[in-house]
């Protein structure tokens, strides 16, 4: 009964680390870009770049323009709205994406010495498909400042959900998940540099899931 019950678990145990090993994986380095600038006490100018390099860090697979203006509703709560440009550019030609994206941003109360906070976001993306196609992300992250004052540890949880079937595009349902687990060195009152380890998994409907290894690094100012 004993070497049953250990053979069961052993199975169990392995059935995960099995379809690990036989999805696809890539080593790849995302860097980010953003600037939030206020244009009056009340409204900010948000703008990013972000360029993301895959095939193993050989190929830039693609780069994302975001911008939007957000409102400041009260001192932990602001709302946003704006567009995205993604030119595509791994492989033949360049594939444009465009998005337009609406989103709400919520600083929770500190918890335990972390500062969390959450986001939603809703994008209506364009990419030459038949119709667009409706996603929603949403990201819940933690900021826990160490000793020195300057150094603090970060770690994010992004999932993303597409509400619709897109013929020639995304499916609905389960899209991506992204988690994050690093260290946030202030580098001014308005300046600090986020780096760490990105995991990003997805399971397309017609291949192997797929696990993407990133190194990234987010250049963030605020004025």
């Amino acid at each position: 009964m004993l070497s049953r019950l250990i053979a069961l678990v052993l199975v169990v145990l392995a059935a995960p680390a099995q379809a690990f090993a036989q999805a696809q994986h890539d080593s790849q380095v995302w860097i980010q870009f953003l600037d939030t600038h206020p244009l009056a006490p009340e409204w900010r100018l948000h703008l990013e770049v972000q360029p993301r390099w895959s095939q193993d860090v050989s190929e830039l697979d693609h780069t994302l323009f975001r911008w939007a203006v957000g409102r400041v509703l009260t001192n932990r709560v602001s709302v946003w709205g704006g567009h995205a440009w993604v030119p595509r550019t791994l492989g033949e030609g360049v594939r444009h994406e465009h998005r337009v994206w609406e989103q709400l941003s919520v600083t929770l109360p500190p918890a335990a010495r972390w500062n969390p906070s959450l986001r939603f976001r809703l994008e209506q993306r364009f990419q030459g498909w038949e119709d667009n196609s409706h996603r929603l992300r949403t990201m819940v992250r933690a900021v826990r400042p160490l000793k020195t004052g300057t150094w603090s540890i970060a770690t994010w949880d992004e999932l993303m959900l597409t509400f619709d079937k897109t013929e020639r595009g995304p499916v609905r349902g389960y899209d991506r998940n992204r988690a994050f687990g690093g260290v946030l060195r202030r580098l001014s009152p308005k300046a600090g540099l986020e780096f760490g380890y990105l995991l990003q998994t997805s399971n397309p409907p017609t291949a192997p899931p797929q696990y993407d290894h990133a190194a990234f690094a987010w250049i963030n100012l605020t004025y």
